[in-house]
């Protein structure tokens, strides 16, 4: 309800977390990322609150593309410290032009830190280099493929958290195109 009020995902999130911070429990708070893509401009706006980073892979790099790894400051919601004064000082917006096949990820925790039987973790960087190793791949192959190396990463260990992958990539008809597992 808060995205039919707020068109900046900065001063959604502000207001998520005064409403959140009132009625969640003391010991409990809330990672999210909030993300606007405007197919017309071509751009993502977004802020992050303690979340997982974002995988950006522009296409504009084409032969040897690397990962970017795009990390606005912002702190979790839901923290009742300071009237949320701290948060609102510490939250950043950002601005990201598309280019027809950039590739966007987003992640949750669940993901780069499903750990195998020896308790190490599939980690960010290994993420990203997935990505990169396998950026030739339609995304729904691409997605298919960093859960089936999660996976064998991971072996008998048991899952410790949910895993939330989402894979988007702009296509040349100024549409978003996404996969998710």
């Amino acid at each position: 309800s808060l995205s039919q009020i707020h068109q900046s995902p900065r001063d959604l999130l502000i207001a998520a977390n005064r409403l959140i911070s009132e009625h969640l429990d003391s010991r409990s708070f809330i990672t999210m990322t909030y993300a606007v893509i405007d197919p017309d401009a071509r751009t993502m706006t977004y802020a992050r609150a303690g979340h997982t980073p974002l995988l950006y892979l522009p296409k504009s790099a084409s032969t040897g593309r690397s990962v970017e790894i795009l990390v606005p400051d912002g702190m979790v919601l839901g923290l009742r410290l300071d009237n949320g004064e701290r948060f609102v000082s510490l939250l950043d917006e950002a601005v990201l032009a598309l280019e027809p096949g950039d590739r966007l990820v987003f992640f949750t925790d669940g993901i780069s830190e499903a750990m195998d039987d020896q308790e190490e973790c599939f980690g960010e960087e290994r993420l990203g280099q997935l990505i990169e190793e396998h950026a030739h791949l339609p995304v729904e192959e691409l997605r298919e493929r960093i859960l089936r190396e999660i996976d064998a990463f991971v072996g008998g260990a048991p899952q410790h958290d949910d895993m939330t992958l989402i894979l988007l990539e702009v296509d040349g008809d100024q549409q978003i195109g996404q996969a998710h597992g």
